[in-house]
């Protein structure tokens, strides 16, 4: 039981480097890929819900639910939704700020968290801002370097590697040669079984939100294996009420 709440609470070959200013170049083609940085600036401050399976060690698929609503850089809520054994399981996770609230409740009776839920908390909101690529060409926060190139579900893939912003492992971005598009993210990231796994990404299925083109399917591999897939649904806000984020109660 441990490891599934574990589990829900996860929704989240070194190269030659090539310098600075071709990652950039990179990444500024997929930020017009996407619709622009104006367009990804807004998505920013949004709302996106979910629903897919995930995949448990033994090979059984549960279904769950999921909805996400951020200001980002340092607000961020999820919230998560399944069934285990017949019972309602919630999981959420909070950040606001330098602070971090999680929690489990199955069948109404509070679960305990590992504590590295928290870090993890704050590494997926590392994460989701950087996938939105503007902040990666001001060099204000994160560093990025080219890495070897790479094939992306058949497709060759342009790598960029992503450090420093307060991220714990660096994050690879690969982008479709022929798109621009951001089609994997790849990180090391906790397993359920309390290791490390090699986490890959996999973004598809890009659709118009607003004005910014982003992936409205997920599927993320853990050590090659399939762990989790998301179908989602993205929703632009001007602002996000601070009682979202509230970590006091």
């Amino acid at each position: 039981m441990r490891q599934f709440l574990f589990t829900l609470c996860f929704l989240a070959v070194a190269g030659p480097a090539f310098g600075q200013d071709s990652a950039a170049t990179v990444v500024t083609k997929a930020i017009e890929a996407h619709g622009g940085k104006e367009a990804l600036n807004k998505a920013k401050i949004a709302r996106t819900t979910g629903k897919g399976t995930i995949t448990m060690p033994d090979g059984q698929k549960v279904e769950y639910a999921s909805t996400a609503v951020y200001s980002l850089p340092d607000k961020y809520k999820l919230e998560i939704t399944g069934e285990l054994s017949k019972l309602k399981l919630t999981t959420t996770q909070i950040l606001n700020g330098k602070t971090v609230k999680t929690r489990a409740v199955l069948g109404g009776n509070e679960q305990p968290l590992p504590e590295k839920v928290k870090e993890e908390t704050i590494q997926a909101a590392l994460v989701q801002e950087a996938s939105l690529l503007t902040p990666l060409v001001d060099g204000k926060k994160f560093t990025i370097k080219s890495d070897k190139d790479a094939d992306v579900n058949g497709n060759p893939a342009t790598v960029v590697v992503v450090t420093g912003g307060g991220l714990s492992r660096e994050l690879k971005l690969s982008f479709d040669k022929k798109t621009n598009a951001l089609v994997k993210m790849q990180r090391k990231a906790p397993g359920a079984g309390g290791g490390e796994v090699d986490e890959e990404t996999y973004l598809s299925d890009l659709k118009k939100f607003d004005a910014a083109m982003l992936p409205g399917k997920v599927v993320v591999h853990h050590n090659k294996k399939e762990f989790m897939t998301i179908a989602a649904d993205w929703k632009f806000l001007d602002k996000v009420e601070a009682s979202e984020f509230a970590v006091d109660n």
